[in-house]
């Protein structure tokens, strides 16, 4: 079996679970009222929290070039990493947010990049159906998910020059202020 069908036999399953974790809680959270009603049912929290150091994976880049994760925050003294999936349209909307933002010279092209689980073919299609200046990388093992359990998207990550975790946000709609993300990434 190839490194492609694993990962997606690895996302279908954790999705198949999800799935049927949030029906077993929507049937728990019903019977616990004596009804029978949806229950709400609550985002997952983040996987990280501001003050935590970003975790090191290998990424590997539209080439197929890996590198750290770790790596390319402190190349670029701080930046934005942005947890995108190719097929959602929350995550399509944060990434043409956050083009918008580079476009108007909120922040530099360099300081941003985005994370998928998808491979570089698929990535450069996305930039280029939506205008990308920044780059996208490929998470290799699909270690955010599987170890650092990234399971919300999209998801907008601010890491300081320090390498440490400074904001996390999962809005698509506000404007960007460039001056409060320069401050949190010059930290």
């Amino acid at each position: 079996m190839n490194a492609k069908t694993r990962r997606l036999l690895q996302w279908t399953a954790l999705v198949a679970v999800a799935l049927m974790a949030g029906y077993a809680g929507l049937r728990v959270g019903g019977s616990l009222r004596g009804q029978n009603d949806a229950a709400i049912v609550e985002a997952p929290e983040f996987p990280f929290k501001s003050g935590d150091a970003f975790p090191d994976v290998r990424l590997a880049d539209s080439l197929g070039t890996e590198t750290g994760s770790v790596e390319l925050v402190r190349g670029r003294h701080g930046a934005v990493v942005l947890f995108l999936d190719p097929n959602c349209e929350g995550c399509s909307a944060m990434a043409v947010r956050w083009e918008r933002g580079v476009a108007e010279g909120m922040i530099e092209p360099e300081r941003v990049f985005g994370i998928t689980s998808a491979g570089p073919a698929l990535n450069s299609k996305y930039r280029v159906a939506h205008a990308l200046s920044f780059p996208i990388y490929q998470d290799v093992e699909d270690a955010f998910l599987q170890r650092h359990g990234v399971v919300t998207y999209p998801m907008e990550v601010v890491v300081g020059a320090s390498g440490t975790i400074q904001s996390l946000s999962t809005d698509s709609k506000t404007p960007i202020d460039g001056e409060s993300v320069r401050a949190l990434i010059e930290h």
